[in-house]
């Protein structure tokens, strides 16, 4: 599976969820969470693998006077009746799991200010080699040594964001428009291609465009133009705080999915109803039809690089997230108002652009918008109840070269202790 296509659609997925309101603490209140995130399921009977068949979405642009108010809604509907049936939660108190507590430093503050920056510029043919910070457009053949098929797409990249690796781009640098590239590369793990990874890939590359990206300077002229602030303090004390919040917020993240997946091992979970099946396999192909712009399921498996294996497997990852959800909700009576759901989609509509509540409900699908209220209220008693421990990316990055350390002592150790 692709992984730089699959990180899109759930990032956007999460973004949508988190939007309402937000949190990053255990002491404040939690954000909803996203449905789409994978989740390590109990093991359940899959139904006989179905036919491939279009996907049926909401046809929004063929309505000529679409409703300005949302139907009415009952959300206690979309629970799972007697999920007792289906589903015996483990215990649920006490989940020891790590949470990341980020520290914004002023470099954070300027990477970020330089991003915005570079998106106000404009790209600017030059006649010259191409050189770090350019945008490099090519016609790109890739071969996986050793297999006969091969990918041909017409591309672009930034040389210096190593958005193929840095060797990728090192043989790039110097090029010229009208050049034809032959290199190989070998990729380790980190690479978002997952037929990439670990393999050497031969690469033709013909050189079609070189662009230099013109953007503004960062000066008080800039503040009042591109910024709503007078100056440079106030708005760099804008785009901390924003940093702040995005980061507390995938911290949080990050934390809920570490404990749902715990909440589902600790469950015992023993089947399912049809029709939750059928709506969680229409959820998760509706996130794919969105971007590739179809509702055939044969394309999107072509276009995204996946197969009806994964999205059975994503189906009934989900299928087991939202028994448990029921489940939670059901022991603790916890519900969620038809009042509350309007004001959720509406808030979202606005923040998204939406001209109004119904277009961003058509788009989103109800279903999905109501279990994701759902489930930010029964993660939100998980993580209330849940046993956390704040840690710096830093220290866990050293904690594990002390282990990968640690474990090499000990390989020597027990390699001289065999030869003696």
């Amino acid at each position: 599976m692709k992984k730089k296509y699959l990180s899109v659609l759930l990032g956007l997925s999460l973004v949508l969820t988190l939007t309402a309101c937000g949190s990053g603490t255990k002491e404040t209140e939690a954000p909803p969470e996203t449905e789409a995130a994978q989740t390590e399921a109990a093991e359940t009977e899959a139904p006989a693998e179905p036919e491939s068949v279009a996907i049926e979405l909401p046809e929004t642009e063929l309505m000529s006077e679409p409703a300005e108010e949302l139907a009415p809604i009952t959300p206690a509907d979309y629970l799972v009746k007697d999920v007792d049936q289906y589903v015996t939660l483990g215990d649920l108190e006490g989940i020891e799991v790590s949470q990341y507590n980020y520290e914004v430093t002023d470099d954070m503050v300027q990477e970020r200010i330089e991003e915005e920056r570079l998106s106000y510029g404009d790209e600017v043919e030059v006649d010259r080699t191409a050189e770090t910070g350019d945008i490099v457009y090519a016609d790109m053949t890739s071969t996986v040594q050793g297999e006969s098929d091969s990918s041909e797409e017409s591309t672009y990249f930034t040389l210096g964001d190593a958005e193929y690796g840095e060797d990728f781009d090192a043989e790039v640098t110097g090029a010229s428009v009208g050049d034809t590239l032959n290199f190989s590369v070998t990729f380790g793990d980190d690479i978002w291609m997952d037929e990439w990874v670990g393999q050497t890939v031969d690469f033709e590359l013909n050189i079609t465009s070189v662009c230099e990206l013109d953007a503004p300077e960062y000066d008080d002229d800039y503040i009042s133009e591109y910024t709503d602030y007078s100056s440079k303090e106030d708005y760099e004390a804008s785009v901390r705080e924003a940093l702040v919040t995005e980061y507390e917020e995938s911290a949080y993240a990050e934390t809920v999915e570490a404990l749902i997946d715990a909440a589902i091992e600790r469950s015992t979970f023993t089947g399912y109803p049809d029709d939750l099946y059928d709506s969680c396999r229409q959820d998760s192909l509706a996130l794919y039809s969105a971007f590739a712009g179809t509702t055939d399921e044969q394309e999107i498996y072509d276009i995204f690089g996946i197969t009806a294996e994964d999205i059975e497997e994503e189906t009934l990852d989900l299928v087991n997230r939202r028994l448990l959800v029921s489940a939670i909700c059901e022991k603790n009576n916890l519900e969620v108002t038809e009042e509350e759901y309007d004001a959720y989609v509406a808030d979202n509509a606005e923040y998204y652009g939406y001209d109004n509540a119904v277009q961003f409900e058509e788009d989103s699908t109800r279903d999905a918008l109501v279990w994701n209220l759902f489930e930010s209220k029964a993660v939100e008693l998980i993580y209330d109840a849940a046993d956390i421990s704040l840690i710096s990316p830093e220290d866990e990055l050293l904690d594990e070269a002390a282990e990968v350390e640690s474990s090499g002592e000990a390989d020597v150790e027990a390699d001289a202790e065999a030869q003696g």
